[in-house]
Formats: C-alpha cells, structure tokens, sequence
C-alpha cells in the first residue's frame, strides 16, 4: 500500500497491484508511462478493493463526483477530476445513462455512413479512454471498410488521403456524434492515410469509443448519476 496523490488531491493508504509480467500487454516496454490507472468501475477489477476514483468520492476532496477528459492531437490533454475545464467545452453536455456498469456502457442506436446509412445492429458502446482506436464487431467493421473502399495493410485499414469519404457517426443520447476522414486518420504515409479503426471481441457485441472519438468530443463521466 502506498500513497496516491493526483494534482492536489491524495489517497493515503491505497492498494496498488503489482504486475510480474507484461507479455500479454503488446509494444508495453516502448509506451512512455509505467503503469495503468483503471477508471471503470469496481465490477470489472480484479481486486475487491476500492477503485481510485470510488476512494476519491468517499474521500470528499472532489468538489463533484466527476471527472472529464480532454484530449487533442498536437497538443498536451488534460483529466480533471471532480469537475469538467470549461475552456475546453464548446457547447452543451450530451447526458447518456450508463446501462452496464463495469464499463462506461451506453446504449447505442445506430452505427451510420453519412447522413443515411446504418451499418450496425449492436446495442451497446463503451466510451474507453484507455482504448486508442474506434472498435466493433469484426463483421460491422468489415461491411464499412468495404463501402469506404479502404485496404489493408500490416493489420491496419488505409484509404488515398485524397477520397471523399462520408462521416462515420454513432448516434446515442439522441444525437449523431459523427467522425470525418481527418477524424479517423491516426497516421499518413505518403498519400495514404491509416484509419484508427479495428474490430475487437468483448465476448459481446458493442462498439468501443476510444481516444479518437474521445479528441472530438469532451467526455465528462458522472460518477454520481451514472
């Protein structure tokens, strides 16, 4: 056990796990950081422990059970807990209710190409900000690869930075969050650009919204009313 202090607030005495080996963790001896700060919630740890932000709501040291992200692409981010940096936000809050705890799970009405198509059928998103791409069912996300013409190359989705793609949007809360070709594009070679988009198996089917999605729009996740 070891003290924990984030900014100006600090948890004394808190359970930290230890980790002997990192081989199912890929590239984890080239990222610049040396550990992992889980913010789902307890359902999902392997410890039966409080987690770090449930130990700050009972601390009382957060002015509200909060905490919001600001990511962008060239510049440093920014996790403020107990509230939210109105610098960064542009308009009003979209509220979504968490309906499977454990993750930060909403429930998600359609996966679209442009204004008009729906590509899915899945019924749940996690908004991750430990996941750095857009993920979803291997089948959804083969069926929008082949519409926008991309191709594969060393594992990863790639179009002609020139194409005219249509947006990719996720509509929940009863608004479309929608993602442009700039959006997606993690990386450009040459005149290709690399897509942040991948398929992944959660042993259910939902569609993970990671740092890409999470650049776009400010997420604030409400401990409190979940």
């Amino acid at each position: 056990k070891d003290t924990v202090a984030i900014g100006g607030l600090t948890l004394t005495n808190f359970t930290f796990a230890e980790v002997a080996c990192t081989s199912g963790l890929k590239n984890w001896g080239s990222m610049p950081f040396d550990g992992v700060l889980g913010l789902g919630f307890q359902s999902i740890s392997s410890n039966p422990g409080l987690t770090v932000m449930q130990a700050l709501v009972q601390s009382g040291e957060l002015e509200k059970p909060v905490f919001g992200f600001y990511l962008t692409r060239d510049a440093p981010g920014e996790l403020v807990f107990g509230g939210v940096d109105p610098s960064h936000v542009a308009s009003e809050f979209t509220w979504v209710d968490v309906v499977r705890e454990g993750w930060w799970a909403v429930t998600l009405d359609s996966v679209k190409l442009g204004s008009i198509l729906s590509v899915s059928s899945t019924p749940m998103a996690i908004v991750d900000s430990g996941t750095s791409m857009i993920a979803g069912p291997q089948r959804e996300v083969d069926a929008i690869i082949a519409m926008i013409g991309a191709q594969t190359v060393q594992g990863m989705y790639v179009v002609g930075c020139d194409a005219q793609l249509p947006t990719l949007g996720f509509v929940f809360g009863g608004r479309d969050f929608n993602l442009s070709m700039q959006d997606l594009t993690v990386d450009r070679v040459g005149n290709l650009c690399v897509l942040g988009i991948q398929s992944v198996d959660m042993g259910m089917p939902m569609w993970v919204l990671g740092d890409i999605f999470m650049r776009k729009y400010y997420v604030q996740f409400d401990w409190g009313q979940r």
